[in-house]
């Protein structure tokens, strides 16, 4: 017997701690995708790009002092509740045979690489808004 495997209410807010909204998108999307809900996951994939988008944009346009952990915390609340509300508690995970955790390192990667992707987006927007 094969186990899915998915992403945990923590592992997916503490990989949105690390790639912010476009790691929250990866996340909930895979997790729809386990579940066999393919309209909720390119749902989710089509809302959180177009917030990750939007947020890049509102942050070029913020003042330079601004609490950018505002949206830190945002982003790790909102993934943390869609997970365990619309998709699997930690506990559910634990007690369904046909279920099993991702790897943490694995969640350590996606944040990463989402994290890497965000800064080298930001950084060529700035650039180019810099160079017109």
């Amino acid at each position: 017997m094969s186990q899915t495997k998915v992403f945990s209410p923590i592992q997916a807010a503490a990989g949105s701690f690390l790639g912010g909204s476009l790691a929250s998108t990866i996340f909930i999307s895979q997790n729809f995708s386990s579940m066999e809900k393919y309209q909720q996951k390119t749902n989710a994939l089509l809302i959180g790009l177009l917030l990750t988008a939007g947020l890049v944009v509102l942050s070029l346009n913020l003042p330079e002092n601004f609490p950018g952990i505002i949206f830190t915390i945002s982003t790790i609340i909102i993934t943390r509740l869609i997970v365990e509300k619309q998709q699997y508690t930690k506990e559910a995970i634990e007690e369904n045979e046909e279920l099993s955790f991702h790897s943490n390192w694995l969640v350590f990667g996606i944040g990463m690489l989402s994290l890497i992707l965000m800064i080298a987006v930001i950084f060529s927007l700035i650039f180019a808004l810099e160079i017109t």
